[in-house]
């Protein structure tokens, strides 16, 4: 049986350690290195460094712009359309990927000349902050196409691709490491050493996935599948968006020193918060094969009236968290860096139960989806909005802040949203749908059966 009409997917014990120790792998690589070119390049070296690639993150959301979550959760619902969904998902990536990149190099070509027309001198491109924002740009468009290729390999069921192409970034990493500590390589440097290392492990990523693509593709199967893919992506372009512009607001206030202890703190919790975020993922072939005729009204009673309680206990959370974090920084019981961090784990628990159910939601009906992909963007404009009052007074403390305040946000919305009149509506009709459809399904034998419209149209 082939992956596109495998019936269960639940993912193995053995298969989760093996992912889970080559993602944690890459993780702790980022971070241990991270702390290496701290050491090695102090505060005043690492500080630009850590601007541009914390401004650069939202680049790695953009160009995978839902195309991972789409091939988890389409694909094995597919039972004959499997090969042209990874085609088009395919296509879909390189092109983003190709765009970014001619946009940042068209940007910093263009920044480039103008900032060499003012001066009369460039100061070489090759060490200057436009060739390290190029640089860091770059790795993190990559480094999202990168997500999508072992993505779709493990949409396929391939989930040994993943566990390699992780190792081997560890391994890049490291290598980039020993560089800044033996042999004094800068931050241009090393950023091109791992931006090298990705892009080399993409190529190696696509003769396998081009084999599993299917021509000609149908002009039905293209538009609900960008579609699906753009509302999933929602939920990322918010997380990584609210960070990068914190960052921007950040670096551009009286605080800009602490931009490093950021990154840091955004790199260290990377570790669990990735781990997480990618344990679900393995996880969401089966979550969508299984919530694939979710009944609205018990989605309603298990998950939809938990988001305003979330939402009221983290606001509450959050500002206590706060007040603690700021007083003891004060007093002088921890130092920036310390209660930067302290106050992120804090908040964690408000981002895991924010992020189950907006896993939950997305992976249901195509009206939850729609519902949770717009209050993710609205949590990411009350974070920024919150951010510019926060950033100036309190520093890295107000940015982490304002982005757990995006999290109450992205609840409350939610709940407005889906409690609306056309969520309601929906319901009591429901039953006679799931009846007609069960009706059918003990009629018709299981390769013939016709298509279930689960996710905006999306064929099977």
């Amino acid at each position: 049986m082939t992956a596109f009409a495998r019936p269960d997917r639940r993912p193995t014990l053995r298969s989760l350690a093996s992912l889970l120790a080559g993602r944690t792998a890459f993780r702790l690589a980022l971070l241990g290195a991270n702390a290496v070119l701290l050491a090695r390049w102090g505060e005043a070296g690492y500080e630009p460094y850590a601007a541009a690639m914390g401004t650069a993150q939202v680049l790695t959301t953009l160009t995978t712009l839902g195309i991972e979550k789409s091939a988890l959760k389409l694909v094995p619902r597919a039972l004959r359309t499997g090969p042209q969904l990874i085609t088009v998902l395919l296509v879909s990536a390189l092109l983003l990927t190709g765009a970014a990149v001619l946009w940042l190099v068209g940007t910093a070509l263009f920044v480039q000349s103008g900032s060499s027309g003012s001066s009369g001198s460039s100061g070489g491109f090759g060490g200057s902050p436009v060739a390290l924002g190029l640089l860091a740009g770059l790795y993190a468009a990559l480094l999202g196409l990168n997500t999508v290729l072992v993505g779709l390999c493990r949409s396929l069921d391939r989930n040994r691709a993943d566990v390699l192409n992780f190792a081997a970034l560890s391994l890049v990493v490291a290598t980039g490491a020993g560089g800044v500590s033996l042999l004094g390589w800068g931050p241009v440097a090393f950023t091109g050493w791992i931006l090298g290392g990705t892009a080399l492990l993409n190529l190696a990523q696509l003769p396998a996935l081009y084999r599993a693509t299917g021509r000609p593709v149908r002009v039905g199967v293209v538009r609900p599948v960008m579609t699906t893919s753009a509302l999933m992506a929602c939920g990322d372009i918010a997380a990584s968006g609210t960070v990068s512009l914190l960052f921007v607001l950040l670096g551009a206030s009286r605080h800009h020193e602490q931009t490093g202890h950021l990154y840091l703190m955004i790199l260290a919790s990377s570790v669990l918060l990735n781990g997480f975020g990618y344990l679900l993922r393995l996880f969401q072939p089966h979550v969508s094969l299984t919530l694939r005729s979710v009944d609205p009204a018990s989605l309603d009673r298990r998950v939809v009236r938990r988001l305003l309680p979330v939402a009221a206990v983290g606001a509450v959370w959050s500002a206590g968290s706060l007040w603690l974090m700021w007083s003891a920084e004060q007093a002088g019981l921890v130092p920036p860096p310390v209660a930067v961090l302290l106050l992120y784990v804090l908040g964690i628990p408000l981002i895991f139960t924010v992020g189950s159910l907006n896993y939950l939601l997305e992976n249901a009906t195509p009206h939850t989806l729609r519902a949770t992909a717009v209050s993710a963007l609205g949590g990411l404009v009350c974070a920024v909005l919150l951010g510019l009052f926060l950033v100036p007074a309190l520093g890295a403390l107000g940015a982490v802040t304002a982005l757990t305040a995006g999290e109450v946000a992205h609840a409350v919305l939610a709940r407005l949203l889906l409690r609306s009149r056309t969520f309601r509506s929906r319901a009591p009709s429901t039953p006679s749908l799931r009846s007609r459809t069960s009706k059918t399904r003990t009629t018709t034998p299981p390769m013939t059966r016709p298509t279930v419209p689960t996710d905006l149209g999306a064929p099977r």
